[in-house]
């Protein structure tokens, strides 16, 4: 990803396995983390100590050290998209919602991903609906 990547609080990215060219917003805790990022390419904005762009692999060592030393060792970068597509579903947003997101082209893979977050959701509003039907009865 490179700085001019950045647009209107979010950043044009290539997704790794699809090839699927995204414009992802920025939480707000990554645009804040970014905010402070000293710049030290022009371009990269994942750049080693001399301003080389990192590559997937020295990016995955840099995370998987991080993790070591923070005791993470079972979480993976692949795993993050799992994440943020279960906690989209979570949220209550559409399956294409989450493709806007994840850039997962395939509605069950992406069902895959939210199955258990939608299930919890949808069991909590059919509750939800139960209890309101009773009290309105």
């Amino acid at each position: 990803m490179e700085w001019a990547d950045i647009e209107n609080d979010g950043i044009w990215v290539t997704q790794g396995k699809t090839k699927a060219r995204l414009w992802i917003p920025f939480t707000r805790a990554l645009k804040a983390v970014l905010g402070t990022t000293k710049r030290t390419s022009l371009s990269h904005i994942l750049n080693d100590e001399f301003g080389r762009k990192l590559n997937y692999d020295q990016i995955q060592k840099k995370v998987m050290a991080v993790r070591k030393s923070s005791g993470l060792t079972e979480f993976t970068l692949h795993g993050l998209r799992y994440s943020a597509a279960s906690e989209l579903a979570e949220a209550g947003c559409t399956d294409q919602q989450i493709a806007a997101i994840t850039g997962h082209k395939s509605l069950s893979m992406i069902q895959k991903y939210s199955k258990g977050a939608s299930q919890k959701r949808l069991a909590k509003q059919a509750q939800n609906l139960r209890e309101q039907n009773k009290n309105g009865s």
